[in-house]
């Protein structure tokens, strides 16, 4: 991608994501309102929870298209400092919970507190990312699994859904940037195949790593390894 493509894009990027913040936290504020009028219809929930969705969903391909540049062009970093993983891995499902009114969200933590040197703010944008995949390729009514654990001084990172799956022939091209699968059950369902790429990119950055199991006609589970902070590191605030 050339200079002047990378410039047009992050421009247009940011011109869009404006109007879209305004835009998605009104109707996220009527979303909740609908929700707490007991006298509000199933039509209307439903409305309602369509443009929070789209909206949700514009909102990460701007991100992701930004961050792609910014990859492009060496320029995505990492604010690093002491994570509470624990935290993280709930903040990033408590934030998309109005997202999955039509999913059960099953959230698995450990009693340990497990710490990682990284950036909140990305870690929470992969995990996100990943948790919006597994609403749009699940059935209404569908479970999506969510565990945090540790293994061999590493945390691990479990989110499954009950989705279509994904062919093992296309998995070797899941991570891979615009990348689509030629699968007919996807096909319909948009997306420009760019959010795995960052994802895989952003976990990266924190000296991670991240691959999927899959089986089709029964769902995937995406597996996140991220090697823990030292001990005699400072804690985490």
């Amino acid at each position: 991608m050339s200079h002047l493509q990378h410039n047009f894009l992050s421009v247009a990027s940011h011109e869009l994501k404006t109007p879209l913040t305004a835009l998605l936290g009104q109707a996220q504020l009527l979303q909740r309102r609908i929700y707490q009028d007991p006298e509000t219809s199933e039509r209307d929930r439903r409305a309602i929870d369509t443009i929070v969705q789209q909206g949700q969903r514009i909102n990460h391909l701007i991100n992701s298209m930004l961050d792609i540049s910014r990859l492009e062009t060496g320029r995505l970093t990492l604010h690093r400092m002491p994570v509470n993983l624990n935290y993280v891995v709930r903040q990033a499902v408590e934030e998309l919970q109005l997202t999955f009114v039509r999913h059960t969200v099953l959230l698995d933590l450990p009693e340990e507190v497990l710490i990682i040197n990284g950036d909140s703010i990305r870690l929470v944008q992969a995990l996100q990312s990943l948790l919006q995949n597994a609403v749009k390729y699940s059935p209404a009514g569908g479970s999506i699994g969510v565990q945090l654990q540790t293994e061999a001084h590493c945390a691990i990172v479990r989110i499954s859904d009950q989705g279509i799956g994904i062919a093992a022939n296309a998995i070797p091209g899941l991570f891979q940037c615009f990348y689509r699968t030629t699968d007919e059950e996807a096909a319909p369902i948009s997306g420009l195949g760019v959010g795995l790429y960052v994802v895989r990119e952003v976990i990266t950055l924190h000296g991670g790593e991240i691959h999927v199991e899959s089986i089709v006609g029964q769902g995937s589970t995406f597996i996140i390894t991220l090697p823990l902070r030292e001990l005699d590191a400072p804690n985490a605030p």
